[in-house]
């Protein structure tokens, strides 16, 4: 289950990084001027919820089974 709340940190951060070049480069902007830039803008919205997705379930992976009293794999 690490490994999806890794997988959602990459995907947050790729998608994060699209959101930054289309909203606030010069050629992304000249390239989403059509709709004012709604795509890049939805895509750093998804990309903040995954990523706090993504550090929620990483952490309760994590601590959860230390918490409820189970043994932590190393």
């Amino acid at each position: 289950m690490r490994r999806t709340a890794s997988i959602g940190l990459f995907l947050a951060a790729a998608l994060g990084v699209f959101a930054w070049w289309g909203l606030l480069t010069a050629e992304g902007s000249r390239r989403f001027d059509e709709m004012d830039g709604l795509i890049p803008f939805a895509a750093g919205v998804l990309s903040a919820l995954l990523a706090l997705g993504g550090i929620i379930a990483w952490a309760f992976f994590r601590y959860a089974p230390s918490l409820l009293g189970a043994a932590v794999p190393s």
